[in-house]
């Protein structure tokens, strides 16, 4: 087992898919780009290696992105540079039989890591604006009881704006205008 760059990238692209989506969302590769100044097209064909492997899953379209097959304790760091990295070293010559050890050994090691000790702690009710809910089935009552508690709010917003500006806008050049009097 060789530790690559594609391989320290993939752990890293994984580390951000799985500490912004929390099993609940699914995670552009633009998102995962920003946050691990990975090239998007590198991206592609990291995530295309980790998809054949299992590791993730994905869906196209509005809403589309990625997410972890797996819970992050049952991905270890070894299955995610072993789905990156298929191609096997041979160690030949006098001293392969050390060689051989040491690659065990090494493979061991990434094996004993889970995804889940890298990521980082954050507090459990932290939201995510910039993703996408996988599809998931949506509590009807709780929403209705959530729009009937946001209908009073909005039907008051644009009282509170007259009240804060003087008047309501009727266009955005109305409304920069009214924005520009009241600063002077």
């Amino acid at each position: 087992m060789k530790i690559t760059t594609k391989s320290r990238y993939a752990v890293e692209a994984l580390v951000s898919l799985a500490s912004q989506s929390q099993g609940k969302y699914a995670i552009n590769l633009q998102n995962i780009s920003k946050q691990t100044d990975i090239s998007v097209s590198y991206l592609e064909q990291i995530f295309s290696n980790l998809k054949s492997a299992q590791l993730i899953d994905s869906h196209k379209g509005p809403g589309g992105g990625y997410w972890l097959t797996r819970a992050p304790e049952a991905v270890s760091i070894g299955d995610i540079m072993r789905a990156v990295d298929q191609a096997k070293t041979s160690v030949e010559g006098m001293d392969g039989a050390i060689w051989r050890d040491l690659a065990l050994k090494m493979e061991s090691y990434m094996d004993s890591i889970s995804l889940a000790t890298l990521l980082p702690q954050t507090p459990p009710d932290q939201e995510f604006p910039e993703t996408n809910l996988i599809h998931k089935k949506v509590d009807q009552k709780k929403a209705k009881k959530m729009l009937g508690k946001l209908k009073p709010m909005i039907a008051k917003s644009p009282q509170r704006m007259a009240k804060d500006i003087g008047s309501i806008a009727n266009s955005v050049f109305n409304w920069g205008g009214q924005l520009n009097r009241k600063a002077l």
